[in-house]
């Protein structure tokens, strides 16, 4: 069993695809690169919210050989024990009260392809013997029928849990998590990978200005980065950002986001300079533009109607001289 420390590596070579759209872990296209096109099990350990679907995906989609099948994926600890089984191992009809149509389930579905199992740690410890007969036999059995299924999936497992220490405590199957770990790849928390903060905010920053058409964004001013590596990341890591960087394209109205923006959307209290520091800054911009509104509203990176509205809550006056051009 081989172990991978994602932080940092190297980005050559990695498709393009790739280097297009989901940037942002950037020690894990080293391991994408030792497992592509073999068949080798995959788990990705790390704090919950460190991007573990999204490196699946990029597992998935960078095999030649897989990538044209389908990418399943499946929360273990969303589902309760028999729903989680009938789920991975499908269902015949009249299993049982309610089954009334077959269902394939995942591990069918999967054929070809990936197989994502978010979570595995915290899967109930009666279906583990049945997950390591799938995985040692690559065939399944529908809950209710007679007959199994051969199956070419490969499984991509991520988990919160430290599983050596689980299966050395009796807490989850040591076989099991052997055969889920032939490859190991160690998901660092965002806050020990800086480096990649910038790249997934300015990833995230530009799917949701297309998305939710907020077009008139263009960036985050030097101070706004600087905030965003400076945070702890202790919550949810890669989704917390993602979340973050959602909330700023829907209520930034400037075209630049700064960092009271950010200190809104994470919840955090302005602290009372902020304002003053405003009110200042819009000062000397008109001053230094000599009153006129649209090029204070260039230098301050705003729309004018932004302006007018910001110049009328800090009650600031227009100069006499005060125009519109240029």
């Amino acid at each position: 069993m081989e172990t991978l420390d994602t932080s940092p590596g190297a980005l050559v070579g990695a498709p393009v695809r790739l280097l297009e759209g989901q940037l942002g872990l950037s020690g894990v296209l080293d391991g994408v690169h030792r497992v592509m096109g073999r068949r080798v099990d995959v788990l990705l350990q790390g704090e919950s919210g460190t991007g573990e679907e999204l490196v699946a995906r990029i597992l998935h989609e960078a095999d030649p050989v897989r990538a044209s099948a389908r990418f399943v994926a499946v929360n273990c600890a969303a589902l309760p024990e028999g729903v989680l089984e009938a789920e991975l191992f499908g269902v015949c009809r009249g299993a049982y009260t309610g089954a009334d149509a077959d269902r394939p389930g995942l591990f069918r579905l999967a054929h070809g392809g990936t197989l994502f199992l978010d979570e595995v740690g915290d899967q109930p410890t009666t279906l583990q013997p049945k997950l390591l007969r799938a995985l040692q036999e690559r065939r399944v059995r529908s809950l209710g029928g007679t007959e199994e299924t051969a199956v070419d999936v490969r499984v991509v497992s991520a988990t919160h849990l430290d599983l050596a220490l689980a299966s050395a405590e009796s807490r989850f199957r040591a076989d099991l998590y052997y055969r889920l770990a032939d490859y190991v790849i160690a998901l660092p928390p965002l806050r020990q990978r800086r480096q990649d903060i910038l790249i997934l905010a300015e990833r995230f920053l530009h799917r949701y200005r297309v998305d939710m058409q907020r077009l008139h964004l263009c960036g985050s001013t030097p101070e706004a980065r600087s905030w965003l590596r400076r945070q702890d990341w202790r919550g949810n890591n890669v989704r917390e950002l993602d979340v973050i960087v959602k909330r700023v394209v829907l209520q930034c109205d400037d075209e630049w986001v700064g960092v009271d923006d950010l200190r809104r959307a994470t919840g955090e209290s302005l602290p009372v300079g902020s304002h003053v520091e405003e009110r200042v800054r819009m000062e000397e911009a008109l001053h230094s533009c000599s009153g006129y509104i649209a090029a204070t509203a260039r230098e301050l990176g705003l729309k004018r109607s932004t302006l007018f509205d910001r110049l009328r809550r800090h009650q600031i006056d227009l100069p006499r001289t005060s125009g519109k051009h240029p």
